[in-house]
């Protein structure tokens, strides 16, 4: 069973029968002294399964179990303890451990537990993650959030918007919504609202008919027509005309377009998303989005994460990437230090996913090393001047603690 474990105990003696069990099973395992180094590697690289026991100095394993549930909550773990009372059992599997066993354990029962748990895990995973295919990668809570949003909201068949700083999928969400709903055979059609003048846009949207305006030489069909029985897809309606509302606002009332040049109505029946990355609410309130028609669609709203929200996700994202741009650009297989990895996690990328992207594409194609480390971080961290020079690699604990020390001064000290 080629599978990667760690496993977390205080006792030295315990670690090294784990190895040794670990090497008899034909096991990968890295071994830890203490829970928070085992959170900072799996901020670099998720094993299959970890095992904690529950007696530790500092972050026990129960605070181990609790956290690893908030960041990574497909991530099964065990708690191992000498002490196999029912009542902490029972609160290591309310925790959320998906075992539990107690010391000393057999061979044959360590092996049987891990197995056990890891098929059920990727199991679990081929159903709820994988086998959904939602075109987004992620082990965070918050994208699991997104993944349970989007089960609901393929279901139902009522108007989403999907709001998010822009790179962060909006698209891919509503790619996802479509894919998995009953329309999931008939068309997808995305326009960005934001990038085409009104009348194009309109032209775009409702068709028009041969000598509607100048260049007109044939009839067209608009994409709500083209989107009929599927999803119309409307990236950032929140940039469109107050005259232009008004035009889709009839739309989605009647359910019904005019193609431009033309008296007759054309019936049409699409599932509506829309995205945006301005807070429409707020549009409303400064009059500059109609409330009829922000209404009219905002009847769930889907929030996406920024990629600084989920950063555990990054080292996901980055070994993806890497992958997809060697193949496609037919360079050999590189990789980033641990240093520079975990200088990638605390990066702002207020360009979300689609600046990492680029950057590690980026990487691939100009790194000429044995890593990707000698490609120069975003030219906007390297301006800053509140950046860390890059050189400088610090871990996020001492991240944390210059922080929670920044924050301490700006406020005098007061705790509260």
């Amino acid at each position: 069973m080629n599978k990667l474990v760690y496993f977390v105990d205080d006792d030295a003696v315990a670690n090294r029968l784990f190895e040794r069990a670990c090497g008899k099973m034909e096991i990968s395992c890295k071994v830890f002294d203490e829970a928070d180094k085992c959170v900072e590697q799996i901020r670099k690289k998720q094993p299959e399964i970890i095992l904690t026991d529950l007696n530790m100095p500092g972050m026990d394993g129960f605070e181990l179990i609790e956290n690893i549930r908030k960041h990574w909550p497909a991530l099964p773990v065990i708690a191992i303890t000498g002490q196999s009372s029912i009542e902490r059992a029972v609160k290591a599997m309310r925790a959320g451990a998906c075992d539990f066993i107690k010391k000393p354990y057999e061979l044959d029962e360590l092996k049987n537990s891990i197995e056990r748990n890891i098929q059920y895990a990727e199991l679990t995973d081929k159903c709820e993650t994988t086998g959904a295919d939602y075109g987004m990668i992620g082990e965070s809570a918050e994208i699991h959030r997104v993944f349970k949003m989007i089960n609901k909201l393929s279901v139902v068949d009522c108007p989403v918007v999907i709001s998010g700083a822009s790179g962060s999928g909006k698209e891919l969400a509503a790619r996802a919504i479509h894919n998995h709903g009953d329309r999931h055979d008939k068309p997808f059609i995305a326009i960005d609202c934001g990038s085409l003048p009104d009348s194009l846009l309109e032209s775009e949207l409702f068709g028009h008919k041969k000598g509607a305006f100048t260049g007109a030489t044939q009839d067209r069909v608009g994409l709500f027509e083209a989107a009929n029985t599927g999803t119309i897809f409307l990236d950032e309606i929140g940039n469109i005309s107050s005259a232009m509302q008004a035009k889709l606002l009839r739309v989605f009332q009647e359910n019904i377009v005019t193609p431009v040049g033309s008296t007759q109505s054309v019936p049409v029946n699409a599932r509506l998303i829309c995205a945006s990355n301005r807070d429409l609410a707020e549009m409303v309130e400064a009059g500059e989005f109609r409330h009829d028609l922000y209404h009219r669609i905002n009847v769930i709203t889907l929030p996406m994460p920024g990629l600084a929200e989920r950063r555990e996700d990054i080292p996901l994202l980055v070994d993806s990437f890497i992958e997809e741009f060697c193949l496609k650009h037919d360079l050999p297989q590189k990789q980033f230090s641990s240093n520079r990895l975990e200088r990638l996690c605390q990066l702002p990328w207020k360009g979300n996913i689609r600046e990492l992207r680029n950057y590690i594409q980026r990487c691939v194609i100009l790194a000429e090393g044995d890593t990707l480390d000698e490609v120069p971080l975003p030219s906007d961290v390297q301006s800053s001047p509140q950046a860390e020079d890059q050189n400088e690699f610090i871990s996020l604990a001492e991240l944390e603690q210059k922080h929670i020390k920044h924050v301490l001064n700006s406020v005098n000290g007061n705790q509260n």
